[in-house]
């Protein structure tokens, strides 16, 4: 094959280095389609196209050439079959898809045939009949979930891995930057194919490190809240990996209801998340939301004001949305995909196809990733043990002399190894490509990342073009742009220890009648409602706010009004008596001591029982009694 055979533009040129066993091609300005550059990808290579939203996938579902496009994710499936709905006669394959009805679409061969499948159902397609995979080209795409341990299932990986070269051609596909040395072995022997533009963009990246005590979801709940309030504008996108500390965010925001209405204060359509519609998590959804919040959405539906992804939701799918801002969570900690999240960071680069964001990224981490501390010879060695330990561990379960209660919990330990996974069989394993899978981990760490040119994008220097590690490791490069939640943003994260704000911005809410913020501080707790409305905002201001002063004024203005028959029956004035404004005082302040009323009288007090007028007695200021209020 001529490989310049394959170029539609004549910008753009093919280079073959076979010694190096090497493709390249070297495209034009980026704002381009693949498309509209190129018919096809070379066959039988491993193409890194370096940047998303270039049109990889939609290069081979809509050219000439029958094609199979594997996909490691349904949602990424759906994507690609609403992008192409009504241009190209495709079909996909996964779930509860029939052979039938694959094989009544293969029938037809007046045009191309289509056909875009999950990794997990192959198998399905393989065995169907009427399916000859010689007569078609594969493009596995996110090819790095092969390398990148946990992100996909083990087993599923292996099948893709174990039956790609019995179709007639093949190309794996992804933008994560990938080293030949990290490939499976099973992929060794393939030309790197790597496609050079002529015109991109640095990802610009703000970087915000969590301070001590605050906590990830803490911030990221404050980030939530200055969206729906309005304080921040546009849409956020959210990349967290962890189906759990989504719901918990949620929960905190569902909770929020009007005591009013019984309505939430919050709209759960402003809300959107899209992860896997497993039993797993939409039973963690239902168990913490309830129904109404619960809803887990299709890539394909229309962007909210907060927008909520997990790793399996958004690899290669495309999202639209002009005002779409992307955050990524890194919390430095494994959850049960044993996924290291850095590693997708290159995959959400550039998600948002349409943004005018498109070149900034606002990372929020955690705890820092652990190859993060190390060299890579460090990294490399420290791995290699933590490698043979798992071997050990599964030596020891198969021939260790134990109990069967403590083979069975040395067992559970294993299953939660990141570097243990179980086949089909129910037998554990420690993957061959562990070590790999580490390294390249590694190498995102030292990567730098461009995106494509969008028209309309907002052009300026914010944020810092540097690598992962640069950033971590340089705190002249930290920007904070989800601030410490403060006042009542803290106040509805859970914090105590935030009286004093959340009461002055309570107080001057009120003074403004501004009822989307006191409504949801009244739907947490009703002492800030209360302390307004029986001490007033001037009162409150004399006491600067703060906790002590206010709840003594609170118990006096109680036990007054408890005792509010008794005072004026102990203190036994008469009308028209006449008393000295130093003698009230004191008789005033004896009724108080009586009644264990914690206040110090001042002669005025008498207002509050009987109306009096001021006059003088023995030329010293005194009250005279009109009547009993």
């Amino acid at each position: 094959m001529n490989l310049q055979d394959l170029v539609i533009n004549n910008a753009v040129k093919i280079k073959q280095d076979a010694q190096a066993n090497t493709i390249t091609i070297i495209a034009s300005d980026s704002s381009e389609k693949l498309s509209n550059l190129i018919k096809d990808f070379p066959d039988n290579c491993y193409v890194n196209k370096q940047i998303t939203g270039c049109g990889g996938t939609t290069l081979v579902i809509r050219n000439a050439q029958n094609y199979v496009v594997l996909v490691p994710y349904i949602n990424l499936l759906k994507s690609k079959l609403a992008d192409n709905q009504g241009i190209v006669d495709l079909i996909g394959v996964y779930g509860d898809t029939e052979k039938e009805e694959i094989t009544e679409y293969l029938k037809d061969t007046s045009n191309s045939r289509k056909i875009v499948c999950t990794f997990d159902s192959l198998p399905k397609l393989l065995t169907t009949p009427g399916f000859n995979p010689k007569a078609f080209k594969l493009l596995i795409d996110e090819a790095h979930t092969l390398v990148n341990l946990g992100s996909f299932k083990a087993a599923t990986c292996e099948y893709v891995l174990q039956n790609y070269n019995k179709f007639g051609s093949y190309v794996f596909l992804t933008a994560t930057p990938t080293k030949r040395e990290y490939f499976p072995s099973a992929l060794e022997h393939l030309p790197l194919c790597t496609i050079e533009w002529g015109d991109v963009r640095p990802v610009k990246f703000n970087l915000q490190k969590i301070e001590h005590g605050v906590g990830v979801n803490n911030a990221l709940f404050g980030l939530c809240y200055d969206y729906l309030m309005g304080t921040i504008e546009g849409n956020a996108h959210i990349f967290y990996n962890s189906v759990t500390e989504i719901a918990s965010i949620l929960s905190k925001l569902k909770a929020l209801v009007d005591k009013e209405t019984g309505k939430n204060l919050f709209n759960p359509d402003d809300i959107r998340v899209v992860c896997s519609k497993s039993n797993s998590n939409q039973k963690t959804f239902n168990s913490k939301l309830g129904l109404k919040w619960a809803k887990i959405s299709d890539i394909t539906s229309a962007p909210a004001k907060i927008n909520l992804y997990t790793s399996t939701a958004f690899e290669g799918a495309d999202i639209f949305d002009e005002e779409g801002q992307t955050y990524i969570i890194i919390n430095g900690l494994r959850d049960a995909t044993k996924v290291d999240f850095h590693v997708l960071v290159p995959q959400i680069c550039g998600r948002i196809r349409n943004t005018k964001y498109n070149e900034h990224i606002n990372l929020l981490v955690g705890n820092l990733p652990e190859a993060a501390s190390c060299t890579k010879e460090e990294w490399m060695q420290e791995v290699q043990k933590r490698i043979q330990d798992s071997e050990d561990v599964l030596n020891d379960i198969k021939e260790g002399k134990m109990s069967d209660a403590g083979r069975e919990q040395l067992r559970k330990a294993a299953e939660d190894d990141k570097y243990t996974f179980k086949d089909e069989k129910g037998e554990l394993y420690v993957s061959d490509v562990a070590l790999k899978a580490e390294l390249q981990a590694y190498e995102a760490l030292e990567a730098t990342y461009v995106v494509r040119v969008v028209a309309g994008a907002e052009v300026n220097e914010d944020g810092y073009s540097a690598s992962f590690r640069a950033l971590l490791t340089d705190e002249t490069k930290h920007k904070a742009f989800a601030h410490k939640p403060e006042g009542v943003a803290k106040f509805l994260s859970g914090h105590s220890q935030c009286f004093y704000e959340t009461m002055k911005e309570y107080c001057e809410a009120r003074d403004a009648d501004n009822s989307k913020i006191y409504k949801l501080v009244d739907a947490k707790d009703d002492y800030f409602k209360t302390a307004y409305d029986v001490l007033t905002h001037d009162t409150i201001r004399k006491f600067e706010y703060r906790k002590l002063p206010i709840e003594r004024a609170l118990k006096i203005q109680d036990a007054q009004k408890d005792n509010a028959t008794e005072i004026p029956t102990l203190l036994n004035l008469k009308k028209d008596e006449v008393i000295l404004r130093s003698d009230i005082k004191v008789r005033i302040q004896d009724v108080y001591n009586e009644l264990n009323i914690p206040d110090k009288a001042k002669a005025t007090d008498i207002e509050k029982w009987y109306k009096v007028k001021d006059t003088r007695l023995n030329a010293k200021p005194a009250f005279k009694i009109v009547k009993m209020l």
